[in-house]
């Protein structure tokens, strides 16, 4: 299990181009702000923990690059960068972190160059801050997973979408670590293929049981008694309990509901939204021939109408409980959401 980005010596950044996996696995490199803000817009990274660490060595980078001879000219060129960073807009970690730089580069007394290197310091502390979140998810979670649990999973909400571990992941990994028993099945998740492409990829590199299942083959799997219980990542959790992540959440959360099987949420602090209303979450929506074509080719008609929002939001009366690094919220409202994150 290798980190998805990290910060070098000589002041580049290596990420692991995940449209590369399963089949190879590539590296990025770079000095540049702009091609961190490329490398989130199409997915090359991505997982909003993931792509929260990268904007906030993206801001770094673009401190290098500005080569400002003043604060001014140096808190202008960052403005700028987090502007041309923030480049998806539902998951809450990328401007979260974006924010989080500027605030240390204005509040930063001394030299341009201190205030550089300061801000490289931060940008890897965001990385290292989150994977110390995820194992803290992950033993959080214990009481709630049990020895010989099989768990379903939706998208990438593992290694590959933190700096390293994982969200559920580190609820699957921990929870293995202490058993040696856990399995689970991984949901496809059309039409990016993350849960196959990604999720299927990195556990059973960990030698972990897993079973790839369709997106659509979940409600018989349900019903059939194959999991013990569904654990989800999060792009965004607001102050309500709602719950913003990948497309098909919401639909595996109803048909847990109805089955009565527990529906966990497991995300850092840093995807707590305690200021936006559900109303306003703003859902991409990407390219219609992420569903028309897979590997380059067209399985349908190529000028079919498409619509492909890329995530939903899943009501908090569906969820059994939120898991956090700072601690569990079951059966999660407005009250106890504002009662551990203020």
């Amino acid at each position: 299990m290798f980190r998805t980005i990290e910060w070098l010596d000589d002041n580049r950044v290596r990420l692991v181009d995940q449209t590369k996996l399963p089949l190879r696995v590539e590296f990025i490199e770079t000095k540049s702000h702009e091609r961190i803000a490329q490398a989130i817009k199409v997915m090359e990274i991505r997982g909003a923990p993931a792509i929260g660490a990268a904007a906030g060595m993206g801001m770094a980078l673009a401190a290098i690059e500005s080569n400002a001879q003043s604060k001014k000219e140096l808190l202008e060129f960052l403005e700028d960068a987090a502007r041309t960073l923030n480049t998806r807009p539902t998951a809450v970690n990328l401007t979260w972190a974006t924010a989080r730089m500027l605030r240390v580069a204005r509040e930063t007394e001394g030299t341009v160059k201190e205030i550089v290197s300061r801000l490289i310091e931060e940008a890897k502390e965001i990385a290292e801050e989150d994977v110390r979140m995820c194992r803290r998810i992950g033993e959080n979670a214990l009481p709630l997973i049990k020895p010989g649990y099989t768990i379903q999973t939706i998208c990438n909400a593992g290694s590959l979408a933190t700096v390293h571990l994982g969200t559920v992941g580190a609820v699957i990994r921990v929870a293995h670590e202490k058993y040696g028993n856990i399995r689970v099945y991984a949901a496809e998740t059309r039409p990016r293929q993350q849960g196959a492409r990604l999720t299927v990829f990195e556990l059973m590199e960990d030698g972990i049981d897993t079973t790839l299942i369709t997106d659509g083959m979940i409600g018989t799997v349900f019903r059939e008694g194959r999991v013990d219980c569904c654990v989800v990542g999060a792009d965004r959790i607001l102050r309500t309990g709602h719950v913003t992540n990948k497309i098909g959440t919401y639909t595996m959360a109803i048909t847990a509901k109805y089955h009565g099987i527990p529906f966990y949420v497991a995300a850092p602090t840093s995807t707590i939204d305690m200021v936006t209303d559900v109303d306003d979450v703003i859902i991409e929506e990407r390219s219609p021939d992420e569903v028309r074509m897979i590997n380059g080719q067209y399985i349908t008609v190529p000028t079919a109408k498409v619509y492909n929002p890329a995530f939903d939001i899943t009501p908090p009366d569906l969820i059994t409980a939120i898991i956090t690094d700072r601690g569990v919220i079951e059966q999660p409202d407005e009250e106890k959401m504002r009662r551990m994150f203020g």
